[in-house]
């Protein structure tokens, strides 16, 4: 150490600095359905396709209902919102041939028998499910062969027929809405009279729309690498964060039905993760380390600063690898959301990592 004559000893303070890297990122996913929600969708909302409804019924006959024949039933599904009040599905009805669970992840329409279900009058039409239309007539052979166990009922998928011209959603009260499930409604050729409510339900659905997006119930991430050679390894980090641009006009905090009519919060719940590998073909990608958590209203918020907390000194120092990081739905087994970003070719909107650091102080003397 060097000292001046009169003891001081003269400082320079190292410079507080900000370093900034381009992200390379990719959208990954990690096939996942949801099997319980208050309502069952169908249709397209902000670019989720929800293409199939599954509904198992309870057919247990009661004990004064055992022997007797069914004359007339129907399917009453209980549509409680449409996106547009004009807004129709033409859709069709088919037996499964599996069965299903709710406790499945189920991210593609199962195996149907061919021909679909019939009416009452043995054809097998085309029905139009919206706001006005929620009940439908059913074989009475079919069903009772159901009640009679003759015939195996493993469910009933409903499934679009066309496109709409343009999307819409159908949101109807699933089994676990608490209340009015989806139900067969029965008379017996002695006029008594039964309902058989949904005692499971499940509604599968898709996303692939291009662009870096992070989707809740469909389990798409989006992926993170970056390099952090170009920092000057004397840096003493204080401060860094994952920034991310949000496009609002694409994003989805809850569906009308979940924001209207259960009052659901529509911030979307995030989980920021280190994976186990840096291969997002390896199953050990999906999950890892914890970096940060929090919640943004996709709506309103522009830009997303998550401070990376010890994660990258921890890089920096070589004590972590860097298998870069993942941005995932918090609430991406039970809701569906949607994010969208700002991808790597949007100049200054681009997603990037950012670092506050300083260097150490001049310990030169110069007097």
């Amino acid at each position: 150490m060097r000292f001046t004559e009169d003891s001081a000893y003269n400082i320079d303070a190292g410079e507080t600095k900000l370093a900034v890297f381009d992200l390379d990122a990719m959208t990954v996913e990690h096939p996942m359905g949801i099997g319980y929600g208050s309502f069952l969708k169908m249709g397209e909302l902000k670019g989720i396709k929800f293409e199939a409804v599954l509904i198992r019924f309870d057919f247990t006959l009661s004990e004064e209902d055992i022997g007797k024949t069914v004359s007339y039933a129907e399917l009453d599904l209980p549509v409680r919102l449409v996106q547009d009040t004009l807004f129709s599905l033409k859709v069709a009805f088919y037996e499964l041939l599996e069965d299903f669970s709710e406790e499945d992840s189920i991210t593609a329409v199962p195996p149907l028998a061919a021909g679909g279900v019939p009416d009452s009058n043995g054809t097998v039409p085309e029905r139009l499910l919206n706001i006005q239309s929620s009940s439908y007539n059913l074989d009475p052979i079919l069903v009772n062969d159901w009640l009679e166990g003759t015939k195996d009922h493993r469910g009933i998928a409903i499934v679009p027929n066309e496109i709409p011209a343009s999307p819409g959603i159908v949101e109807m009260n699933a089994r676990d809405y608490g209340s009015d499930p989806p139900v067969v409604r029965v008379e017996f050729t002695d006029g008594s009279t039964a309902n058989y409510a949904a005692e499971a339900d499940y509604s599968i659905a898709t996303f692939t729309t291009d662009g870096l997006d992070c989707v809740g119930g469909v389990a798409t991430r989006v992926y993170f690498e970056f390099d952090i050679e170009g920092l000057d390894d004397r840096a003493m980090i204080h401060y860094s964060s994952l920034v991310l641009t949000v496009d609002n006009e694409l994003s989805l905090g809850a569906s009308p039905g979940e924001e209207s009519l259960l009052e659901l919060p529509t911030n979307f719940y995030y989980y920021l993760y280190t994976p186990g590998s840096g291969d997002y073909l390896d199953q050990e990608f999906f999950s890892g380390t914890g970096v940060n958590a929090g919640d943004f209203d996709p709506y309103e918020t522009e830009t997303v600063r998550i401070p990376l907390v010890g994660f990258i000194p921890d890089v920096a120092e070589g004590e972590r690898e860097n298998t870069g990081l993942v941005f995932q739905s918090d609430l991406e087994g039970s809701r569906f959301q949607r994010v969208s970003f700002f991808g790597v070719d949007a100049d200054s909107l681009a997603p990037r990592l950012e670092i506050i650091y300083s260097l150490p102080a001049d310990f030169s003397g110069n007097p």
